[in-house]
């Protein structure tokens, strides 16, 4: 694939995500390329930092991160933070821009400075307590003793034209205190050539090779048994398996071993005996390491001198143990001899040998105890059956697959490998958005079955206990799977995509942990539907593909329990990421009262004199909802809200999109404004849009969210003309008017004063704290003026602000949105306003 093509596909992603989900290109961008990274095994997991922080921009002091993934701590005591480029141009301009290592440079700077901030303490004193940044600058200070590397990704969808050696590792520090200690850093910068390299499915996201010196190390290669893999036994001494730890760490493992493993500060006591006292026995006592490789390079006398993408399948322990104890005890590791067995696989097949090399070395441990493997055959059945499944055809649209990707990158080379019009026909038949990878499975079904502190672990971890729960069932597990078992993994999927996108526009989100909360959500539900012995109608829910609003309000309402749980003051750890991994966090929301009593739903039209059966009369009337087949197959009541009309127009809400929001008439958008309102979808994203819209201010404008609204409007029973082009505006026909722009009509005074009575009540109307909160966080941006302050004092002592000074305050408002200010919490108070 060419590279321009490659940056069309993503920014189409990029658009297709920010549309789905009513986020900014640039949340929707590090997204992508964050489940990019993911699934090519540079990070493990990712936790966004919403908004993504920035601080003292244009100074010496300019701070940056985007998100992080801290699940190799416990390999390896690393971490590594991820910063996107600000700059970089995603949508409109066909042309590749580039980047140089000056510009690559400063932001990876930035994550320094964010984390030597972080580590002393002083980020934690000006930051916002509720913020996922505070939250992540307080892991790494409560864990600063033990951290010893940290991972700088720089991530852009520029092309970095520079030399490779001018991205330097940033200067390493010391953290202080009595145990001190260095600190690594090491830079990456993941620029669009190199993201395009990593999103190809055979290919190592990074090419890991370890140089063995110009003497190299001797090796006997085994007699040839076929082309596509060489075998050598070879000698390593205990310092330089030390060394290559020390260097790349969790890094080295392969990937299926890496979820099985925690090894931070871990040391076998027979090997840490061995080591120190009969070092030179090791060799005779250890069992050694089995690795792979793509790769070795050779020398004349036939000795190794390189190996490239090396991973250990097996003699993790044994490797972090030898590291730790050099580490701990300062041990003479010189006498220290391991032996290892070295595979050398095509890189072509290495996706296929590779696990089951893994699998086999590890046959005595809970690595091996079952291959839930891509080839396995659990996986291929799940694939096959992603095939065979066809949804019902809805209006309007023709019957499609759910794709079941089994391994990295499968989808895109299918799709990859067709002719144009093949191509097209594919994506029609298997929709982008409807695919689901294998890491990601277990993470619906474990939230389904009562376990969101596992899913919380992220991905692989969720994915080794999924492997570890199942491999008791032995060939049940694989006979499980059918047509319905696959249909309600669709299902669980479909009600976590759900509600983890309208989380984010509740009223109660604080704008972090949004995935933790929808796995709790997930979990919750499932509960109280079991404690009230209510199947869930997975069979509707597969019939529609969606949920109804009825079943969306209890999950919401569960959602609120889990965000306050999570957030609880009283929360036995104070890092609410590791809090979310704790079984005691799930205990405490299922302590909580039950979801399904969050919705009335109305009587049926047809069915108004059908009574519910006296022994339902206990239960909450969602759950009764719930329950998928009765000996009466006619329902008693439509599960609809009494906010929700019974007739929709799925037709128009498909097609629900204007091009052009700034030309849209302000009698639309006023009773776009009315009707979200009043239905309880509008986000804060998308009232901030409207309004900026209404008061003809077209910077800073949220289409996604405004199209995502107009979608979600439309399905609710909202009717608008589609406009042809552009839609019809009221301020241009206005400005085309003989009338002079210094005599508006009567009614057009009349809609401006109601937009600044609507403006002036929404700003007195946010509380003292947020007003406190954006005066501090204006501050630390240099962006607080002394009009804003002069406006928040008038508020604060309830004088009414002048027209000119509510103008003033609700424009400063939307630039601090734009900054990152989360629009959440820039709002009134729930039920205030």
């Amino acid at each position: 694939m060419e590279l321009a093509d490659y940056r069309r596909e993503l920014v189409a992603r990029v658009q297709e995500k920010a549309m789905d989900e009513g986020l900014l290109d640039q949340e929707a961008f590090f997204q992508v390329v964050c489940e990019m990274l993911r699934d090519s095994e540079a990070i493990a997991d990712y936790q966004p930092v919403e908004p993504g922080y920035r601080f003292g921009e244009g100074t010496n002091r300019f701070m940056a991160v985007d998100g992080y993934d801290q699940s190799a701590f416990d390999m390896d005591e690393s971490i590594v933070v991820i910063a996107c480029d600000d700059y970089s141009n995603r949508v409109g301009d066909e042309q590749i821009n580039t980047i140089q290592a000056k510009d690559c440079m400063r932001y990876i700077k930035a994550m320094r400075r964010y984390i030597k901030a972080a580590f002393d303490g002083s980020f934690l004193e000006q930051a916002e307590e509720s913020s996922a940044a505070w939250e992540f600058a307080s892991f790494i200070h409560e864990h600063k003793r033990g951290i010893s590397r940290f991972r700088l990704y720089f991530v852009t969808d520029r092309e970095y034209t520079g030399r490779d050696s001018s991205i330097k590792d940033p200067t390493d520090f010391y953290s202080k205190g009595k145990d001190e200690h260095k600190v690594s850093l090491e830079a990456h910068v993941w620029d669009l050539r190199h993201l395009m390299e990593a999103s190809q499915a055979a290919a190592p996201l990074e090419h890991l090779t370890v140089n063995l010196g110009a003497e190299g190390i001797p090796a006997v290669k085994a007699p040839e048994a076929g082309n596509n893999m060489d075998t050598y036994l070879m000698f390593l001494s205990g310092q330089t398996l030390s060394s290559w730890y020390k260097k790349h760490g969790s890094k080295l493992m392969e990937a299926n071993v890496r979820s099985f493993l925690s090894l931070r500060g871990k040391v076998n006591r027979g090997i840490r005996n061995t080591l120190s006292t009969e070092p030179d026995r090791f060799v005779a006592y250890n069992n050694g390491l089995s690795a792979t490789a793509s790769r070795v390079d050779m020398n004349e006398r036939g000795n190794i001198t390189a190996i490239h993408d090396l991973q250990i399948v097996n003699g993790g322990q044994t490797t972090a143990s030898i590291f730790y104890s050099q580490k701990k005890d300062s041990l003479d590791l010189s006498a220290v001899v391991v032996p290892v067995k070295l595979v050398v696989v095509r890189e072509d097949i290495a996706c296929e040998l590779v696990p089951y090399i893994s699998r086999y070395t590890n046959s005595q441990n809970k690595v091996a105890e079952t291959d839930f493997s891509s080839n396995s055959e659990y996986q291929v059945k799940l694939s096959q059956l992603s095939q065979q499944v066809l949804t019902p055809p809805l209006p309007g649209r023709n019957p499609t697959h759910w794709y079941y990707e089994r391994t990295r990158g499968q989808y895109d080379s299918e799709r990859n490998r067709r002719d144009t019009a093949d191509r097209k026909q594919f994506e029609k038949l298997n929709p982008s958005k409807q695919r689901i990878k294998m890491i990601d499975a277990p993470k619906y079904l474990m939230c389904w079955d009562g376990y969101p502190h596992i899913a919380s672990l992220g991905s692989q971890k969720c994915f080794a206990r999924f492997v570890e729960n199942e491999s008791k069932k032995g060939q049940e597990s694989v006979k499980a799977l059918d047509a319905e078992f696959f249909k309600q993994l669709v299902c669980k999927r479909i009600l976590f995509d759900t509600v983890y996108k309208h989380i984010k526009m509740a009223d109660w989100y604080k704008g972090a942990y949004q995935g933790n909360i929808a796995e709790y959500a997930v979990a919750k539900y499932a509960l109280d539907l079991k404690r009230f012995h209510a199947d869930f109608d997975f069979e509707t829910i597969w019939r529609t593909q969606r949920i109804n609003d009825a079943i969306l309000g209890c999950l919401m309402k569960a959602a609120e329990q889990a965000s306050n749980v999570l957030n609880d003051s009283n929360r036995s750890t104070q890092n609410i990421g590791e809090w979310a991994k704790k079984e005691a966090c799930w205990d405490s929301l299922r302590r909580r009262p039950s979801c399904l009593d969050a919705v009335q739903p109305l009587p049926s039209p047809v069915f108004e004199a059908a009574a519910v059966p006296a022994t339902e009369e206990s239960t909450p009337v969602a759950a009764q909802q719930t329950i998928a087949k009765t000996e009466n197959p006619t329902p008693a009541f439509v599960p609809v809200p009494s906010s929700v009309p019974r007739h929709k127009a799925p037709e128009q809400a498909e097609d629900a999109r204007i091009d052009d929001w700034t030309a849209a008439p302000a009698g639309f958008l006023r009773e776009l404004h009315t009707f979200a309102k009043g239905q309880g979808i509008l986000s804060p994203k998308a009232e901030t849009s409207l309004m900026a819209l209404i008061d003809d201010i077209s910077t800073g404008i949220n289409t996604n969210a405004l199209n995502y609204l107009l979608s979600r409007a439309t399905e609710c029973g909202f009717r608008y003309n589609p406009p042809s082009g552009k839609p019809t505006a009221v301020r241009k026909a206005v400005e085309d008017s003989p009338l002079p722009k210094s005599e508006p009509t009567h009614s057009s005074l009349v809609d401006i004063d109601q937009t600044i009575d609507y403006q002036r009540e929404f700003l007195a109307a946010i509380t003292a704290d947020t007003w406190r909160t954006i005066l501090e966080w204006a501050r630390y941006r240099h962006a607080l003026t002394d009009e804003a302050l002069a406006g928040v004092a008038k508020i604060d002592k309830q004088i009414r602000l002048t027209d000119e000074q509510t103008r003033y305050l609700w424009t400063w408002r939307q630039k601090m949105i734009d900054k990152g200010f989360s629009a959440s919490q820039f709002a009134p108070r729930p039920g205030t306003y």
